[in-house]
């Protein structure tokens, strides 16, 4: 029991690194579907991850020694079926004139490895009822190809890593496996019924998608700033234009102003369902898409690229000197609260235009499929 622990704990510890990088995606994959952020299907998505880490770990884990596993004589596979209810019978002390077995046939190793065996992929069938979509038939085919995966895991060594098989390939663990996957997706029929049906969900997500919140516009302005960097760094190694603000200027250009100008919205905007508006619902001129830029890529960029370029020369500057440097980049940060205060109402506020925004007399509002 306390290997099973021991490799819960690990989970546990190994999934935030995990759960950074679906961020993202899983952003991505909400906006595209249902136009805004769907927490309960997040919740289930994160879940789902993490119970797969899990069940993967549970089979692998603890990795021994390579020395070790080559000095094993141990069978590397057993294809008889129901094995285990043939040992159960003959090694369990379970017997139903007393009573005072019943506790000790629970304990013993011959009936939790069994049900440990059932109970692994048992949450497996409910994902596939509930958040797939799958009917019987896929949940069982499913549910054995999985365990397939996990034994032949063992069988390869680890895939090749160890010379030869630490963990028994055994075809009771199959039957055992896809039985618990199963299990599960019958239990989820009297679950499901106190669970948010998709159309619940559907209905309650596309009625928030016409609301553009900070994460929808961070989920956009990251994927324009990474494009905005590939095309750059290709302009780059174009003869004439060179590593300079040129590359950047038009890489910009690209990317970010004639998609506003002719679209009205960025391919990062497209890909989150979002556009640009003016204050009253129309299409915003060329200038206030350019003064919207001005004061959002412009004024945030420059104040950022100052700081830092400040905060660089205090290594390099005199003692006297660097008391009037530090004053300066106190005020240049004094200018980013603003900014900070923009951002933080909008995280909390239904309908907040930022400044650079108010600014140009635009704003942006979701697309509905």
């Amino acid at each position: 029991m306390s290997t099973y622990v021991h490799t819960i704990y690990t989970a546990i510890i190994t999934f935030p690194f995990l759960a950074a990088l679906i961020t993202f995606p899983l952003l991505l994959w909400n906006y595209r579907r249902y136009g805004a952020v769907s927490k309960w299907y997040t919740f289930i998505i994160y879940t789902f991850v993490f119970y797969m880490m899990t069940a993967y770990f549970m089979t692998i884990l603890p990795l021994p020694t390579k020395t070790f596993v080559a000095h094993l004589t141990t069978p590397k596979y057993n294809l008889r079926p129901f094995v285990f209810i043939l040992e159960f019978i003959k090694f369990n002390p379970f017997s139903i004139t007393h009573p005072t077995t019943w506790l000790a046939a629970l304990k013993a190793p011959i009936f939790i490895q069994p049900a440990f065996n059932i109970l692994l992929t048992a949450p497996f069938g409910f994902y596939l009822r509930y958040f797939f979509k799958r009917n019987a038939k896929q949940t069982l085919l499913v549910g054995f190809l999985l365990s397939l995966f996990f034994e032949l895991t063992q069988l390869s060594g680890l895939y090749g890593i160890y010379p030869r098989p630490y963990r028994l390939f055994d075809v009771d663990d199959l039957i055992l496996n896809t039985t618990g996957a199963m299990l599960g997706y019958w239990l989820t029929g009297y679950i499901i019924k106190f669970l948010p049906t998709s159309e619940m969900i559907k209905t309650k997500t596309h009625a928030k998608s016409e609301t553009v919140s900070i994460f929808r516009r961070i989920t956009a302005l990251i994927i324009d700033m990474f494009l905005w960097l590939v095309v750059a760094s290709i302009l780059d190694l174009i003869p004439g234009i060179g590593k300079s603000w040129l590359s950047s200027g038009i890489s910009f250009l690209l990317v970010i102003l004639l998609p506003e100008f002719f679209a009205k919205q960025t391919f990062g905007m497209k890909l989150v369902r979002m556009k640009l508006i003016d204050k009253s619902g129309g299409k915003p001129s060329v200038w206030k898409i350019i003064i919207r830029n001005l004061f959002s890529y412009g004024v945030i960029g420059g104040l950022l690229f100052i700081e830092l370029y400040l905060l660089q020369m205090t290594a390099y500057v005199q003692a006297s000197k660097l008391r009037s440097i530090n004053f300066i980049i106190f005020g240049i940060s004094f200018l980013f609260l603003p900014i900070l205060i923009d951002f933080l109402i909008d995280s909390f506020a239904r309908k907040y235009r930022l400044v650079y925004e108010r600014i140009s007399g635009t704003d942006t509002i979701g697309i509905k499929k």
